[in-house]
């Protein structure tokens, strides 16, 4: 491996991370609120197909801007399944784990149904513009395309802190994650907070989605979250709640899937490196898991008494 292969893989491997990190943010938001959000992969499907959809519909008015305005309809797309899964959470005291994956059966059902629907085909939407990169690495006029989102994958865990760590309402957002009970003798209404904190959580978890179809590829294709939700969890747990080390979670994942798509074609690698990935976030939460602690009050109802 020279240093060519080496460049490579780490700017394949951080575009791989972009829908992780920018999931594993809002997915950050959404548990410290005590939310355990198991549908994050439907949430990121659905906004995927929202996203390339409106990109699509919109771009013989907006041109090279419809991309932006995908993003937009993802990030509300996000936005207001994760109201769904938080109205059903709070209000109707469903069991969070049965919301979440009845939530990624119906995504998966629905963007099928829509893709027969609206454009009469099983596996993908018409392509339509991307969105243009800010600048290129000089020598790799292909791979080396820096997207807009790739910039802000690094800023939005400096967001995140601030506004968890920084402000009145991300303090009372970790408060009904830690304890509900508590939080409401103070006057807070844990019902109302954990609502709002899953909805900002779903603009970013939306966000990630619609960058799998109008930027990494310029269409939806059928599946094409691939598990990621599940690594963007992953990446929280792993990360121990913390948005940089969840950023850093993301990009080691991305640069495991790097070396698959670098070297997978390499004769007796293929195989080792095509699950890389999972093995990677298989051992990050074996070991995480034995010395982190969790939101005190993640996954659990709270009924005021």
């Amino acid at each position: 491996m020279n240093v060519g292969d080496i460049a490579l893989v780490l700017v394949v491997g951080l575009q791989q991370s972009i829908a992780v990190a920018l999931a594993s943010q809002g997915e950050l938001i959404t548990e410290k609120s005590g939310i355990l959000n198991i549908g994050i992969e439907g949430v990121m499907l659905m906004s995927a197909f929202v996203a390339a959809f409106v990109n699509w519909r919109v771009e013989g008015s907006f041109g090279a801007w419809s991309p932006y305005v995908g993003i937009l309809g993802g990030m509300l797309t996000g936005m207001v399944m994760n109201f769904l899964l938080a109205f059903m959470s709070t209000k109707l005291r469903v069991n969070q784990v049965i919301a979440g994956i009845g939530m990624n059966i119906f995504s998966g059902g629905a963007t099928v149904l829509a893709l027969i629907l609206i454009f009469h085909v099983f596996d993908q939407t018409p392509p339509a513009f991307r969105v243009a990169p800010v600048f290129t690495i000089p020598g790799m006029p292909v791979v080396g395309n820096v997207s807009p989102l790739e910039i802000f994958m690094f800023i939005l865990p400096v967001i995140t802190y601030w506004f968890l760590y920084r402000t009145k309402l991300g303090l009372h957002i970790r408060a009904t994650g830690e304890n509900p009970k508590a939080a409401d003798t103070a006057g807070l209404n844990v019902t109302k907070i954990r609502i709002v904190a899953t909805v900002l959580g779903g603009a970013m978890i939306g966000m990630a989605g619609a960058y799998l179809s109008v930027d990494y590829s310029p269409n939806f294709v059928r599946g094409v979250t691939r598990g990621l939700g599940f690594i963007a969890m992953a990446a929280v747990i792993s990360g121990g709640w913390k948005p940089q080390w969840a950023l850093g979670m993301s990009i080691l994942f991305g640069i495991s899937q790097g070396l698959y798509i670098q070297f997978g074609g390499v004769a007796g690698y293929t195989y080792l490196l095509s699950v890389l990935p999972y093995l990677v976030t298989v051992a990050a939460l074996t070991i995480a898991g034995a010395r982190l602690r969790s939101p005190a009050a993640l996954a659990s109802p709270y009924i005021k008494e």
